[in-house]
């Protein structure tokens, strides 16, 4: 099959551990096509796909982005390198909301199917108050991904904080976007970005965002295990993931 990822660093790897190889080695023999881009929101991504004709035929799509909506607003210097890079943020829900159907308009057109997938967390932490707006923000995907007949919401999140709660919990946060640049221009490695994160005592992301190895282990097995689902259609005709 051919599948495409439309993301954001998440999906891009170039901060973090890639969830995309790490699929590979549990399918092997699909092609791959990897169209993330570190801080892209969900507006840059639609603006991307339709300027750079992204949304070229494939048997399946997953679509994971949303972070960055809520990510900018973490600290006063995120916003300035969005002005920098041109990438332009949902200023509300209801605008979220429409640049996501959009987007969604735009690659069920061209996949036979495709996946939603939730924004996951911004720090481990999972009751503040940044994982509370991202909270909403997955409802929301939720609720539009059930308008669509060829698409599906995986809620990848639950299982992050499934994954997170027999383990002491770090409140790291990425506050510094020079932090966040220089360990995307020094932590290269897995190992190296495993270390990173112990260092910070976290568990499944480097910096709280961006995935450590297993991190990006959850990540590829709720992807495997969604398109494995494929031909198992549960309750209502949809393909479930637990």
């Amino acid at each position: 099959m051919k599948i495409a990822f439309y993301g954001d660093s998440l999906t891009e790897a170039i901060l973090g551990v890639s969830y995309i190889n790490c699929l590979q080695v549990f399918l092997p023999g699909h092609q791959f096509i990897n169209y993330g881009k570190g801080g892209d929101t969900v507006v840059s991504l639609y603006q991307r796909i339709v300027q750079k004709k992204l949304d070229q035929p494939v048997d399946l799509s997953f679509l994971f982005v949303g972070v960055n909506d809520v990510f900018v607003h973490l600290s006063w210097n995120f916003p300035i390198l969005k002005a920098v890079f041109r990438q332009p943020w949902a200023k509300d829900v209801n605008e979220f909301i429409g640049y996501y159907q959009k987007t969604l308009d735009l690659l069920t057109a061209r996949a036979s199917h495709v996946f939603a997938v939730s924004p996951l967390i911004i720090g481990e932490d999972v009751s503040n108050k940044w994982n509370k707006r991202l909270e909403a923000l997955c409802e929301a995907i939720r609720k539009i991904s059930a308008d669509y007949k060829n698409v599906d919401y995986i809620d990848l999140r639950a299982k992050f904080i499934s994954s997170l709660n027999d383990h002491q919990i770090s409140p790291y946060l990425p506050k510094s976007a020079t932090r966040v640049v220089l360990d995307g221009l020094l932590l290269r490695r897995n190992e190296q970005l495993d270390h990173q994160a112990a260092t910070r005592g976290l568990q499944l992301t480097v910096d709280g965002v961006h995935l450590n190895s297993h991190g990006a282990r959850v990540v590829a097995e709720g992807f495997a295990a969604a398109i494995g689902g494929l031909s198992y259609k549960g309750p209502g005709g949809r393909v479930s993931y637990e």
